[in-house]
């Protein structure tokens, strides 16, 4: 699995355990709707750090934990 859908798939993950839609996360993150949507549909093939940290935050975690999960792993 590339980085970019691993990103994606994580988000669709963390969306679904806490019953969220992109709109709830985009509101609590502050990522542009547009940049949220580039994300999620995969077009963006190298989304910049500091939208995924922003991302983790509004799950209200770290981004070391959003990384932490096994499809990261090599």
């Amino acid at each position: 699995m590339q980085i970019d859908e691993a990103v994606t798939t994580r988000i669709q993950q963390l969306l679904k355990e806490r019953g969220w839609t992109a709109n709830e996360l985009i509101r609590r993150s502050g990522v542009k709707q547009s940049t949220m949507a580039e994300i999620m549909s995969g077009r963006s093939k190298y989304p910049r750090i500091n939208t995924i940290k922003n991302i983790a935050h509004g799950f209200g975690m770290t981004l070391s934990e959003f990384f932490d999960h096994k499809m990261f792993e090599d």
